[in-house]
């Protein structure tokens, strides 16, 4: 918008108000300036260590994040749960030459490739970011709240006469899959968040004029198990049915389902993380999948989608352009010939993706896979036998209406 060039543009770095190393970062936005424009970003977010390694390669230095949450006192504007598998899926959601260029570098994460010009090999292009053992060397990564906080991404402006005290909370989550070593000992960084601020109060009460409703898709989480199956059988079926109630009564748009494997130490080897670790989605054998919405199903066929590369049609005409290599969603294939550390990557970016459009009274998931004799290892990942937790995002359809005297109610959209 024009204002951004006006001269009543300011721009301020605030430390965290309340920061717990490990656990929590806290910001609050000062509630005697005009106006916060919706454009805040987070910096210097990342971790360092006691040993120097890389961050983990799909998520990056994300990784650190369990959630964040956009607060105006009690009430919560927007948040995101869970969010290190739904951002791998994002960084994974973009094509080849973005996450080779700018992408990586933004989030610490070791996606893009190219074909090694010697052994042929499918091979990560990106630079090494690093984890390090102080915070002047540590890589950190840059982020725009509005990928976090869809509401900020339809708002024009944050009147502080409406939105009395705004809070951005950073709760952190250190796994010892955060870097690519496990037995790495890890400390979070304080990070920084940019804000611009609109000083002029008779702009500001233009665009109040203005602000009448904001709609966007919220991003909610809830999550089911995929229970640990017989693993001394071969060929058989595992089948599940699971209501979901944290969607009732809201009309949700795309669904993202991610398949974390429920041991992370099978994601492990001599202290290194495999691949992409636990925050990988697990291929399976024979999957299908079939959403039932209201009592009826949504898919062809008794059992809905069948197959890796069926999901991933539906995972691309749902989200767009996928960041893949061969055999990324596939089980049990040898893809070491031509794909570098292939037995590592194998069968992590297994994801399913469809797009729903509903408002939801019941809904109800009809998963299967079926589970081989256990080939691999004692103690080996076998991802057709194996627990696995299944994490559900949708997108939910909120808005904010504004009332009398700068008051204001968020409802979901019927």
């Amino acid at each position: 918008m024009s204002y951004y060039s006006d001269s009543t543009i300011k721009t301020q770095y605030l430390d965290p108000r309340i920061y717990v190393e490990n656990s929590r970062a806290t910001f609050e936005l000062d509630s005697n300036e005009a106006a916060y424009l919706p454009d805040m970003r987070l910096t210097f977010l990342g971790v360092k260590g006691t040993n120097l390694t890389n961050y983990n390669n799909l998520v990056g230095a994300m990784a650190c994040v369990r959630s964040f949450t956009l607060y105006d006192g009690k009430q919560i504007l927007s948040a995101l749960n869970r969010q290190q598998f739904y951002r791998g899926f994002l960084n994974q959601n973009k094509v080849n030459s973005v996450n080779e260029k700018v992408a990586s570098y933004l989030d610490c994460n070791q996606l893009g490739f190219s074909i090694n010009g010697t052994d042929r090999k499918v091979t990560k292009t990106s630079a090494s970011h690093v984890v390090n053992t102080t915070n002047a060397t540590t890589d950190t990564a840059w982020l725009d709240m509005r990928e976090i906080f869809p509401i900020l991404g339809q708002m024009t402006h944050l009147p502080t006469a409406v939105f009395k005290n705004l809070r951005v909370v950073i709760e952190y989550e250190l796994s010892s899959q955060v870097s690519n070593i496990t037995n790495n000992n890890l400390t979070t960084l304080r990070p920084i968040l940019a804000v611009n601020i609109l000083t002029n109060p008779n702009v500001v009460d233009a665009l109040n004029k203005k602000m009448l409703a904001v709609s966007w898709l919220e991003v909610e989480h809830d999550q089911f198990n995929i229970p640990s199956a017989p693993d001394n059988v071969d060929n058989v079926e595992q089948n599940l049915s699971i209501k979901l109630n944290g969607y009732n009564a809201k009309r949700i748009e795309r669904m993202l389902i991610v398949k974390e494997i429920a041991n992370a130490a099978f994601e492990e080897n001599a202290n290194a993380t495999l691949g992409f670790g636990k925050f990988s989605s697990q291929a399976v054998f024979k999957q299908k999948f079939q959403l039932r919405v209201n009592g009826r199903n949504m898919f062809p066929r008794a059992n809905g989608i069948q197959g890796e590369n069926e999901m991933l049609a539906h995972v691309a005409e749902s989200y767009g352009d996928c960041n893949a290599y061969p055999g990324s969603n596939q089980y049990g294939m040898d893809i070491s010939t031509i794909v570098a550390g292939g037995r590592d990557v194998l069968g992590q970016l297994s994801y399913i993706g469809v797009y729903v459009g509903e408002m939801i009274s019941d809904l109800q998931i009809d998963f299967s896979r079926t589970g081989l004799l256990a080939v691999a290892p004692a103690g080996g990942k076998r991802a057709t036998t194996d627990e696995l937790r299944a994490h559900v995002y949708c997108e939910s359809r909120k808005q904010l209406t504004m009332g009398p005297n700068n008051t204001y109610v968020i409802s979901y959209q019927q």
